[in-house]
Parts: structure tokens; sequence; C-alpha cells
């Protein structure tokens, strides 16, 4: 990961959460970011900011269309301000595509890399997200080697940290493909993102995610949840669009799925991707909120995992009351 700017800016250390309480109950709480889907809306980014934040989230993923806009318009300084003032710590840009040298790279592609990095170096950006490639017949990964490189060093130099996501239609379509890419590769700077749907829709298990990943490539993971298969007649791409529900109310071992990354070395912030009609339908302040609570309840599933059984419900009847008396 590259180095901290003086911001404030919080490095992930693997720490499980940090201590709060709770009704007088000492609890875990997480680290959650908003994708740049989960907290898509037609207010404007100032609101949405504020509303991210209120919600419980420590950070946010900025899609490119948001910082094109916020570029033409209130400028990044401004932005980081916004942030500050939503205690937003934790800040993803993105993803960039065609980062790699090939024919079909566009110079709007050349211009989006240098708003990318000139985004990362005003707002103390955590990770810039990188797309494999998703075109037909696709790049041999070998050959993409040396531009990750250098669009590591380019990150590091602003104080951002690149990380790959693989999708199930791309030339690196499983985790354990991706990871072997980012080992390969061998830079500091790059790392690995476990988006939940791409991962398990590729064909991948906890179990070879757990022996296909090395430890410390692992560097983002996104939650969503899914129904057990692709619904008929939806393509991978479009259930990825559509049909990515709230953690925990799919078909997917989530809490199973936490536990797994925990192994390999990561934890925090768990970045969450609800992507829905339903989701898109509600007022973005309550859509937020419901996804804080149900991204809780998954991490809090896995957190109680081999921790002692809950007391058993008391087995003395119950006291006489006027209740029993009712004729």
């Amino acid at each position: 990961m590259g180095p901290a700017a003086d911001t404030g800016r919080r490095i992930a250390t693997g720490r499980r959460g940090h201590l709060g309480t709770a009704g007088g109950t000492t609890v875990l709480e997480h680290d959650l970011l908003a994708t740049s889907w989960t907290w898509a809306g037609d207010e404007s980014v100032r609101d949405r900011v504020h509303a991210v934040g209120s919600a419980g989230f420590a950070g946010l993923s900025l899609s490119l269309d948001d910082l094109h806009e916020v570029r033409a318009t209130t400028g990044f300084a401004e932005l980081r301000r916004m942030l500050d003032g939503a205690g937003i710590v934790w800040v993803q840009l993105g993803p960039l595509d065609r980062w790699w040298t090939c024919a079909s790279r566009t110079q709007d592609e050349d211009a989006d890399r240098g708003v990318v990095l000139e985004a990362a170096a005003t707002l103390s950006a955590w990770q810039v997200v990188v797309r494999a490639d998703t075109s037909l017949p696709g790049a041999s990964p070998a050959t993409m080697a040396d531009d990750w490189v250098a669009l590591a060093d380019q990150a590091e130099a602003v104080g951002a940290q690149i990380v790959l996501e693989p999708e199930p239609w791309s030339n690196l379509p499983t985790i354990e493909r991706a990871a072997r890419f980012v080992a390969a590769a061998g830079h500091p700077n790059g790392g690995l993102l476990l988006d939940a749907m791409h991962a398990l829709r590729g064909g991948s298990t906890l179990a070879s995610i757990r022996q296909g990943v090395a430890p410390g490539v692992l560097a983002a993971v996104e939650l969503s949840d899914g129904l057990l298969h692709t619904p008929s007649g939806m393509t991978l791409a479009e259930e990825s669009r559509t049909a990515r529900y709230l953690p925990g109310a799919g078909a997917w071992d989530l809490p199973g799925l936490v536990r797994t990354v925990r192994e390999l070395g990561f934890d925090e912030p768990w970045g969450v991707e609800v992507r829905t009609p339903a989701h898109r339908a509600m007022p973005v302040r309550d859509a937020l909120r419901t996804a804080v609570a149900a991204t809780r309840a998954v991490l809090d599933a896995a957190d109680a995992f081999g921790a002692p059984a809950a007391p058993a419900m008391p087995s003395t009847p119950a006291p006489t009351s006027a209740v029993d008396f009712e004729p």
C-alpha cells in the first residue's frame, strides 16, 4: 500500500473492527465503504456525500462520472472538505479501463487516468480500482504486467494504491488467476479487489479462494448478495448490474467469505455494493441506512462464529399476571 498522506487517512492494519458500545454492551464496529452504485442518486454530490456519512459509512467510492462532474464544478479541494465534514476517511476511485498498452485505448481513457491521479492527490485517496480486459479476444495478461507496474508507480507518487478487480467476462476471469497476476507483477503498491459476486459467479469457492490467493495480495473486498443461480435469461454482466442484493438477503455464505478473507490478512473497510431496482427507487438516505444495517448484521455473524453460544432462555414458569385471570 502506498504511503499515507498527512490528512488523517487511515491505513488498513489487519485489525478486526474497533470497540464501541450499544446499550451498555461492548460491540465491534466495522468501517464500511459505499461503492459508487450504492450511493448513486439524482441528488447533488454534496447531499449524497452527507447522506453516506450520516448513514454510518466511513468510506466511499467515486466513479469517473463523479470525478469529472466535481472537477468541472466544485473542484477536488472542496470535495475533500465535504468528505471531512461527513467523516469519510476511506476514498476509493475508479474503475480505470484500458490502462495497458493497446491499439483500442483512446485519448479519453488517457484523460481519465490523468483525472483519477489528480483527484487521488487532492483527495488523499486510499485506492484506485482498475479493470481487467473485457474486450474479445482480450490481451494476454503477461503483456499487461509492465503497464501495471508503471501505473502502480504513478499511483504511489500520489499516495494511493492500485487494486485489480477481476470479472468473469474478462481476461482475468477468476480471483485466483488475478491473484497470480498481481503476485507475479510483484509491485508492493499493487493489490487485488475481491468482489463477492464476481468471485462466486466466476466459479470460486471459499476453499479455492483460501488456497489460491496469497496472503497480503488481497487489498479490498466488496460485499453483495445474490441468488443461488443467475436468473434465467440474464447474463452475468446483467446480473452484476441489476441483481446485487443487500448482504444477507440472498443465498451466499457471506459470513464465511468474511472469515476467509480475514484469514488472508484483509480486514477493513468492507465495501458494500447494492444494485437492484428496489434499492435505486428508495430515497438515498434510506437506501444507505438499510445497506449499513444489513452489512453490519453479516459482519456480526462472522464475528460471532466460534464464540460461546448465547445463554438459553429461562425455563422457570412466568410469574402470574392479570392476563392469567382474564375470562
